[in-house]
């Protein structure tokens, strides 16, 4: 991954933080949401007017996000078929909020 490492990128997460990446000239971005009174730790595929949630596991709303809500939505394969981690050394951390 170039941009960050990623026990770093876990450790942001983990806080709260919101990430935006690039992959295969594609931007997304990894961040928590609250969607009908629930918390979620999402994937989205920014596509200028196509965006969509590719990615989506249900988190708490107190205190860190949980390691493994982290790993969950990262081995999510919704990257044709490959996950995150498997295509982790192509990914460009942009910015991180």
């Amino acid at each position: 991954m170039n941009g960050i490492k990623m026990n770093e990128l876990h450790e942001l997460i983990s806080h709260w933080h919101e990430a935006e990446f690039e992959y295969n000239e594609t931007t997304y971005v990894l961040q928590p949401e609250v969607n009908d009174e629930k918390t979620y730790l999402v994937i989205w595929d920014c596509t200028p007017d196509a965006a969509k949630c590719i990615a989506k596991h249900e988190i708490g709303n107190e205190g860190d996000i949980p390691e493994t809500a982290i790993d969950a939505v990262l081995s999510e394969k919704c990257f044709n078929g490959k996950s995150f981690l498997e295509i982790e050394k192509d990914i460009t951390v942009t910015v991180i909020y």
